[in-house]
């Protein structure tokens, strides 16, 4: 078996697979969280959910009291059921691929702090936990980075001075790329085609969200950039804005350059800029009650990203196989795509309204016979993916 595992400073998502004739199967998925606080687990397997109310001090703890469900669960027998853990980490580096953690890895993941100061914290004391607790099983790091480490000088480098990049490694580095090498092989495997082939835009629309230019299978542009800050308006930040907003800001606040940084990140976006919610379903409830400024937020939002694709699709100069829309929003609101392909008239796009509505488990083909190219939706599965790198790197 295969445990992946997404770790917060504050919670653990994980998902176990069972591995059957070289095919990962999900059997459980849940969440550990409060960690520190007075913590909380919830389970589900076999269809059935298990919630539990457990103080769980640290991530030690934490991982001590999940794998004593597996065993209550007869999930397995004993943690030596499990013969690898994959993780998620959002930022690498320069780290192209997935790897064994090893002391090496460990520094590299402990030197991308500074780059990703909400995330990386967690899973390194996740994986510290997994060391003590199961000391003989292989731990591999899946980075949300490294998808996009294929991008060019000419488009990773900012106009900056040059030697910020020598010295800090100020840089676009891209993420969602877990994501983005799932759909790219999903699709390649859908329309049986070699990746190599592939051009495609794929929109990752989630509560963070991105857009990535994938051109013979290798990311060569993505919306975010050092940080996953930059690129569109998403759940809570901001996105790309004038960066004499920030200055100017910490006059008019009396704030801090580090708080006003705080506040594109946890109260921008949807959330900020509609004063209603950073979840778009509740905003669209809103459009349907006919409240302007819910119309405005979600024109801004659909604008934001149809832009990108007009210019990623300039990037592959037309020659594109698919234009794909992913994660929860992209996954699940029609409206939000509809109102995307709106907007690039100019790419002969024709979207089948009827096909757009339906529900689907995997994907969905959204598009007319005379679009210039394919529309899809499907859904992403990080998970499947860093279960997939890990069976790579231990069997």
């Amino acid at each position: 078996m295969i445990l992946v595992v997404n770790s917060g400073s504050s919670s653990i998502k994980f998902k176990l697979f069972a591995i059957k004739k070289n095919v990962p199967i999900a059997i459980l998925d849940g969440l550990a969280e409060r960690i520190g606080v007075d913590g909380f687990l919830k389970i589900e397997f076999n269809g059935e959910k298990h919630q539990f109310n457990q103080k769980m001090s640290n991530h030690n703890e934490a991982i001590q009291f999940i794998l004593k469900q597996f065993e209550e669960l007869k999930v397995i027998k004993d943690k030596k059921d499990i013969a690898a853990v994959g993780f998620r980490i959002v930022h690498g580096g320069k780290i192209t691929e997935p790897v064994v953690i090893d002391k090496k890895v460990f520094k590299e993941i402990e030197a991308c702090v500074k780059l990703a100061p909400l995330h990386n914290p967690g899973a390194l004391v996740a994986i510290e936990a997994f060391k003590i607790e199961m000391p003989k099983v292989k731990l591999i790091a899946s980075f949300d980075t490294s998808f996009h480490q294929t991008m060019d000088e000419e488009t990773f480098l900012y106009s900056v001075p040059y030697e910020w990049y020598k010295k800090y490694q100020v840089r676009k580095f891209g993420f969602h790329g877990i994501s983005y090498k799932y759909i790219t092989e999903k699709y390649a495997k859908m329309i049986k085609k070699p990746v190599g082939k592939l051009n495609l835009i794929i929109c990752h629309l989630g509560s963070g969200a991105s857009v990535a230019c994938v051109k013979n299978g290798k990311s060569i542009d993505t919306t975010m950039g050092f940080t996953p800050l930059a690129g569109l308006m998403m759940g809570t930040r901001s996105g790309d804005i004038d960066p004499s907003i920030i200055q100017y800001m910490v006059k008019a606040l009396n704030k801090d350059v580090f708080e006003i940084t705080s506040i594109l990140n946890k109260e921008s976006g949807l959330k900020g800029f509609s004063e209603i919610s950073s979840d778009m379903r509740e905003i669209i409830a809103e459009v349907e009650k006919g409240n302007k400024h819910a119309v405005l937020t979600l024109n801004k939002y659909s604008q934001n990203v149809a832009d990108f694709i007009v210019k990623y699709a300039n990037r592959l100069e037309g020659k594109i196989d698919a234009l794909i829309f992913t994660a929860g929003i992209g996954e699940n609101s029609d409206t939000v795509r509809k109102e995307i392909i709106n907007r690039v008239n100019i790419l002969g796009l024709k979207l089948n309204p009827k096909e757009n509505i339906k529900r689907y488990d995997d994907f969905l083909k959204i598009s007319n016979k005379d679009s210039k190219f394919d529309i899809y939706a499907i859904k992403t599965n990080e998970e499947l993916m860093i279960c997939q790198e890990t069976m790579d790197l231990t069997s």
